[in-house]
């Protein structure tokens, strides 16, 4: 069994996951507001991420650290 996932109107391709697995995977949000908060607010932590690093309170592994948390917190609020 396939979805049909919709990219462009009239274009889609067949995923082999059910509807519910796959918009609990993707979950795409229509809200225009909502898309944009988010995304002001992944550009916020980056340039706060930049400006932590730039000042160097982070050293050796704890760097690695932070910008693994950094990724997860733009990829959290992009999805």
């Amino acid at each position: 069994q396939f979805y049909k996932f919709i990219i462009f109107p009239g274009k889609w391709i067949k995923v082999w996951y059910d509807r519910l697995t796959l918009l609990a995977l993707l979950d795409r949000t229509e809200d225009i507001k909502e898309n944009v908060f988010a995304v002001l607010l992944v550009v916020l932590v980056s340039l706060l991420g930049f400006l932590t690093l730039n000042q160097g309170f982070c050293k050796d592994i704890w760097v690695l650290l932070f910008c693994l948390v950094m990724a997860s917190c733009q990829y959290s609020l992009l999805k």
